[in-house]
């Protein structure tokens, strides 16, 4: 059911008349107006109700009374006439003008009001660009608004100041097209984002340049996480109540809108924000990643690789990242480049560009000499969800590189380097090593690292004597004594072992093998 908060009905009210009222209840809502005299009685209180003092002076109230009366008197007529307790739900409205005329004003501005509801309405449900919803729904605010990504970058903005803006804080979020951050204070800054998470639908602040200049934040949600905020600010004051619900009623529509539409609308306008949110770890539902995929033509289905550039400057200008972005490009032109964390991160199907292929490979190869780049492949994986776990796998190559090292480095074939270099952080490697493995290669006899060695083929061959003799040219017989003899120095039997033991004793051959 549509409705009107009466704190944008008393803002709306003509500057010709002159009111008076409290701030008690100026979030009720009411469907449209009625008048109220000796010869109609409240049949529902859904509804905003005028009286003139004769009828309300004269009247004897039964129990039910309105729950918000607007009482036009005559200019220079005394305020006490009024019940001091009517006040709490009542505005009173100071004119000379007709009692009728003053109800029609009212009925225009439920009717304007409604008539910007339906056409709202109308532009979400002929699938419009929301854009289109954004521009023509703050037409309606005092002050204009910008959309932000969950990432802080501006997205759209719509709407004049009454005033000029030059060299405002304001000024610079429209030339530079970020949230700033920076101009409020650092405590306010963290509860603003505690209060997001929290899902708290408006969250007031105030500039720390100059108090005066009031922030108001409404976060976006959908299907409950956090999807962006619109953003405005007040030059002259606190927001009024009336501001706020109109700002509401905005969000209220975009959040709609997202429902509605087959592509929300923060996946198309702003190219990377949504793969940074899963670079940064942020969780992410499949109807989202449905959108974004098929956006780009992209299926649930494809295979995806993660490359990692690392630059050989530390501080690089945003013309040098473009110019890395575009070389990039031109060897992955179906992948998602972007600058991320110092770095040029790139996400492309292995169907667009396999770097096990030879001239892909060499491709690449090419471009990172030419450029004094080093590259880290994150493994194939299957979920673009996945991307995190994906980065996590370059930068642990990036913090423990291969020696010697290469423009190239994957995953795949530095996993164990990266392991050990993991460990070694956390203790010296052989204490993660079995005491009778690491006896064996201390010794540095030959035929004990040779023990080691048929031990670690046995447990990767699933402990399977045929197979494991066949890996390591044996005679069956030959592999039996030698396994019979590492079962004696160790005193185990490796027939009964379990998942933990043999997981200790395969990760203490890797390790003896490497040290």
């Amino acid at each position: 059911m549509k409705s009107m908060s009466i704190s944008v009905i008393l803002d709306w009210i003509p500057d010709k008349y002159r009111i008076f009222y409290k701030s008690t209840g100026l979030d009720q809502l009411f469907r449209h107006a009625r008048m109220l005299d000796d010869s109609m009685e409240i049949i529902d209180n859904d509804f905003l109700y005028l009286t003139q003092e004769s009828s309300f002076l004269d009247r004897e109230w039964d129990i039910r009374k309105p729950r918000f009366l607007i009482f036009c008197t005559k200019t220079g007529s005394k305020e006490g006439q009024i019940n001091p307790s009517w006040m709490e739900h009542a505005a009173i409205l100071y004119t000379d003008e007709p009692f009728h005329k003053v109800f029609h004003e009212f009925l225009d501005i439920f009717d304007k009001y409604y008539a910007w509801y339906e056409q709202c309405l109308k532009i979400i449900i002929e699938n419009k660009d929301v854009s289109d919803l954004l521009d023509y729904a703050a037409t309606f605010l005092c002050n204009p608004i910008a959309l932000f990504s969950p990432t802080g970058k501006l997205l759209h903005y719509t709407g004049k100041f009454q005033e000029k803006i030059e060299g405002t804080l304001w000024d610079e979020v429209i030339n530079f097209g970020f949230t700033p951050t920076e101009s409020i204070y650092p405590d306010e800054h963290q509860r603003v984002m505690q209060e997001i998470h929290s899902g708290n639908r408006l969250i007031s602040s105030v500039f720390r340049q100059d108090p005066s200049h009031h922030s108001l934040t409404a976060p976006l949600y959908f299907e409950g996480k956090n999807f962006g905020a619109f953003g405005t600010t007040d030059m002259n004051g606190p927001f009024t109540e009336a501001q706020k619900a109109l700002l509401l009623e905005v969000v209220h529509f975009t959040e709609l809108a997202m429902n509605h539409q087959i592509q929300p609308f923060l996946l198309q306008d702003e190219e990377n924000y949504y793969v940074i949110r899963l670079l940064q770890g942020y969780p992410a539902d499949e109807l989202s990643t449905s959108y974004y995929l098929q956006a780009r033509n992209y299926t649930n289905e494809d295979i995806w690789y993660l490359y990692q550039f690392s630059l050989p400057e530390s501080d690089v200008s945003d013309t040098r990242q473009s110019a890395y972005i575009h070389q990039i490009k031109n060897i992955l032109p179906h992948g998602v480049v972007l600058y991320f964390e110092h770095s040029i991160v790139a996400v492309c199907r292995r169907r667009d560009f396999d770097p096990d292929y030879e001239k892909s490979y060499a491709a690449l190869e090419d471009l990172l000499k030419r450029l004094s780049l080093k590259v880290y492949i994150s493994t194939r994986f299957f979920r673009f969800t996945d991307l995190s776990m994906a980065y996590g796998q370059c930068r642990l190559m990036k913090s423990y590189p291969l020696e010697p090292q290469k423009h190239i480095q994957r995953f795949d074939e530095a996993f164990l380097h990266v392991l050990y270099g993991v460990l070694k952080e956390k203790n010296s490697l052989p204490g993660f090593c079995h005491p009778a493995v690491l006896s064996l290669w201390q010794s540095h006899m030959e035929q004990d690292l040779t023990l080691i060695h048929n031990l670690k083929c046995y447990l990767i061959n699933g402990r399977n004597i045929a197979e494991t003799a066949r890996t390591l040219h044996l005679h069956r017989n030959t592999l039996i004594y030698r396994l019979r003899k590492i079962e004696d120095l160790l005193h185990i039997s490796l027939d009964y072992l379990d998942e933990n033991m043999l997981l200790y004793l395969l990760i203490s051959c890797f390790i003896c093998e490497t040290l």
